[in-house]
């Protein structure tokens, strides 16, 4: 016995690892930092020998804190529970490290590592942590395992009452010896059997993919600084960083034939048409969707009733196929204009479509990641010409309001400015008139020979053909009128105060990101009386050659402008300048390996997180069919080697040749069959024959026939030596016949006095021989043989035994 000096570091280990599995999941480097820098502190007053627990009040004291502090948290709801629950146990395992005192306080840790750890796995479905998880379920168990060592140790040591320094020497190092590998035997054995019965357990019994305890908690929505969001909102003002993190994958083709990265992909989120400005609330300097703009509709019934004649597989007609991860959000992303959907993981949930914006939603929001093949015709349908209101209402001053007689039908397209104390009263966009005095400037909104665009539009026209003239010449002047850049730092817009953002982006700061672009754009029309709408969504120019799909994160957020023209016709605009060369991609070494990850987290995300009820029943019925296609060709195959033979027979010029190949095909195996039973017999034979020779005949004859095969080699020795005339007499047992010929040279002598102390080992010892030591002790006879021949004849003396 000796202390189990792996286990402290095995344990430290095991609870960095299960904290950084929680960081990872709850994507908090500061709950990481804080719990690592803890343990570490930890480990190095117990390797010093300052180490010194906790008082028992003060670990109670703190726990109480603790415990008060999730509480608070889980009441305002500013995480989900099950987060709050991992903050808890990772503030219980600080505490614990520094009372420990005993096995017990171990025993603790370990637990509280393992809970942490289903919390986190509750929380996150990404690879990183699904490696991470696996390694440590190898070193938890291992580490429980010195544990319970650790324990029994300790348990014999107060037993015997000996000190360590004074145990027996050689009892320490045959234990030190044989144990790590004895445990590292268990470890695998145990994680082998554990490893296929989980694989088993995960094929057959896949998890329930309905309402559950867990499922709310499954998967953590997005919550990022840059990414797309149903809200595009200007009141937090700082500097912005690019979120890497993978928002979905997307496979796309055009008539059937892939698009393998060979122009960027566009997918549409939402149509965002209300700016609420300074309208006194929690939601001022908002984009919106326009409350009741129009109806959500069931996306099938309104294929069936509406989009009959919509047909997929039309020329032009591109299909995608999307694996999306949670957003935050029920918005489920397409190329624009979606003729139809078919889900393929959806859970029973509502699947519903605006006509108006031709956006795609789903009830309730994802929690997990979604499959769905979606068609597109790739571009938006025409809009009907004659629209209600088609008298354009003057624009009031800011923060007066509208009656619900003069509201327009269709809010939030026209230039009136309305305002309301809540969001859901608001007609239309609140514009401050120094935007629209931006717009009317000639540089902005465009002139030509017979003056300002903005000065010859009919005043009574709702859609006039010089709309999309205009629209084209804010865009212009945006991206590449040179006094606007993009940045996604703002840190120092500090100066803006209570003004509107697009007030301040237009006048004083002039940079900004792509919602600040889109949504000047849209207000400088909406201002000017054009039906405009900002579209947020992603701009993906990455594709993966390894999955061929398409990579989509949340970096690839990004907002444009439609405006409508006097055809129906939703054109679109990206005034974002700086946008196409901040994408453009170079093929590199670095861009290579985080194609190969990406690969390892789609086919992660596919293939297992993805795995449920359907896909289990589709790979069964994939196993069947391709049983049933084996079967069904095995048994064509005999069918038709049945015929050969008939057709073979029935020839009567074939007939004679075949006969006599059957009958030596016959003969053939009839003559192995006497030959394989004359040879089982023979060595049967053999084997008992030895067995007399070395003195097995006491044995029962399953004994004797397994020793004799164990104990070959020293037939084989004695039958050399009687070669050479050197013969074990009758009365001499094996030892005294090896120690009776000393007349052989030295080397000799100490190679057959070890052959002979291997055979009592396995004649009385139990030791089984491989085959490896078999092969080696046939090599030693050799060597003896080889040995014999270079020696004269010798006759041993008779008091040698000759």
């Amino acid at each position: 016995m000796y202390d189990i000096r792996q286990f402290k570091p095995c344990l430290y280990v095991l609870l960095i690892m299960g904290m950084t599995g929680f960081a990872l999941a709850a994507q908090s480097p500061g709950v990481w930092v804080l719990s690592v820098g803890g343990l570490l502190l930890n480990a190095w007053l117990v390797k010093t020998g300052r180490f010194a627990p906790f008082p028992r009040w003060l670990a109670n004291g703190i726990t109480i804190l603790a415990l008060v502090y999730a509480f608070v948290v889980f009441r305002r709801g500013s995480a989900a529970p099950i987060l709050v629950i991992g903050q808890f146990l990772v503030l219980l395992q600080l505490v614990k490290i520094f009372e420990q005192r005993g096995n017990r306080d171990y025993a603790q840790l370990l637990v509280l590592s393992l809970l942490l750890m289903v919390a986190a796995a509750i929380n996150t479905a990404s690879l990183a942590f699904g490696i991470l998880f696996f390694a440590y379920l190898f070193l938890s168990l291992y580490c429980c395992l010195l544990f319970h060592l650790k324990v029994e140790t300790d348990h014999a040591k107060a037993a015997l009452g000996i000190p360590e320094e004074k145990l027996n020497p050689m009892t320490l190092r045959q234990d030190q010896r044989y144990l790590a590998r004895s445990m590292r035997r268990l470890t695998v054995i145990v994680s082998t059997c554990s490893i296929a019965m989980a694989v088993l357990v995960f094929l057959f019994f896949p998890r329930n993919t309905g309402a559950n305890l867990l499922g709310p908690f499954q998967m953590k929505t997005s919550q990022t600084l840059t990414g797309f969001s149903e809200k595009v909102g200007f009141q937090q003002v700082a500097q912005i960083t690019q979120n890497a993190e993978i928002v979905a994958y997307v496979k796309a083709w055009e008539d059937e034939q892939p698009i393998r990265g060979t122009r960027p992909l566009v997918l549409r989120g939402l149509a965002l048409d209300l700016y609420t400005g300074n309208d006194d609330s929690s939601t001022r300097w908002q984009w919106l969707r326009s409350p009741a703009a129009d109806k959500d509709y069931d996306l099938q019934q309104y294929v069936e009733q509406n989009l009959v004649d919509r047909q997929n597989g039309g020329k032009g007609t591109i299909r995608q196929e999307v694996m999306l991860k949670p957003t935050g959000t029920g918005v489920l992303f397409a190329v624009a204009g979606p003729t139809d959907l078919r889900p393929l993981t959806f859970d029973g949930r509502r699947l519903l479509f605006r006509d108006r914006d031709q956006s795609l939603r789903i009830e309730p929001a994802l929690e997990k990641d979604v499959r769905y093949e979606v068609f597109s015709s790739g571009k938006l349908p025409a809009a009907a010409r004659d629209l209600p209101g088609a008298q354009r209402p003057a624009t009031q001053p800011q923060g007066q309001s509208a009656t619900s007689d003069d509201a327009p039908s269709l809010p939030g397209l026209t230039g009136r400015t309305t305002a309301s104390t809540v969001v859901t009263g608001l007609t239309a966009s609140v514009i401050d008139p120094m935007i629209e005095q931006f717009a009317r400037r000639p540089e902005v909104s465009g002139t030509d020979p017979a003056g300002p665009l903005i000065a010859r539009r009919p005043k009574d026209a709702y859609v006039t053909p010089l709309d999309e003239q205009i629209a084209r010449n804010v865009e212009h002047h945006l991206k590449s009128g040179g006094d606007f850049s993009y940045t996604l730092d703002l840190r120092d817009a500090d100066r803006i105060g209570d003004r509107d953002p697009i007030v301040a982006f237009l006048y004083d700061m002039k940079r900004g990101h792509c919602e600040y672009f889109a949504g000047v754009m849209t207000l400088l029309c909406q201002s000017l009386g054009l039906q405009a709408r900002m579209v947020v969504g992603f701009y993906c120019d990455e594709y993966n050659n390894l999955t061929d799909s398409y990579v989509v994160r949340q970096a690839h957020a990004h907002a444009w402008v439609e405006v409508l023209n006097d055809k129906g016709e939703w054109i679109t605009f990206d005034p974002t300048t700086g946008r196409q060369a901040a994408t453009s991609r170079t093929v590199t070494a670095w861009s290579r390996v985080k194609q190969f990850f990406d690969y390892l987290e789609y086919t992660w995300a596919n293939s297992v997180v993805a795995y449920d009820r359907e896909t289990r029943t589709s790979l069964i019925q994939n196993v069947a069919t391709k049983l049933e296609e084996t079967k069904e060709t095995g048994t064509s195959s005999f069918h038709s080697a049945k015929s050969w033979l008939a057709d073979a027979f029935s020839d009567k010029t074939f007939w004679p040749f075949t006969s006599w190949l059957i009958s030596v095909a016959i003969g053939v195996l009839l003559t192995a069959m006497v030959g394989a039973f004359a040879w089982f017999v023979y060595e049967r034979w053999k084997l008992r024959r030895r067995a007399k020779r070395i003195g097995l005949e006491m044995l029962p004859h399953d004994a004797q026939l397994r020793m004799a095969r164990q104990l070959g080699f020293y037939d084989d020795l004695l039958n050399l030596l009687a070669r050479h005339q050197i013969v074990c007499p009758r009365n001499l047992t094996p030892l005294e016949f090896s120690d009776s010929i000393t007349f052989l040279p030295n080397e000799l002598y100490d190679e057959v006095k070890r052959l002979t102390e291997m055979f009592y080992r396995v004649r009385y010892g139990r030791i089984a021989l491989t085959g490896p030591q078999q092969r080696h002790l046939r090599h030693v006879i050799a060597h003896v043989e080889r040995g014999l021949h270079h020696l004269p004849r010798l006759r041993p003396s008779k008091s040698n035994g000759a």
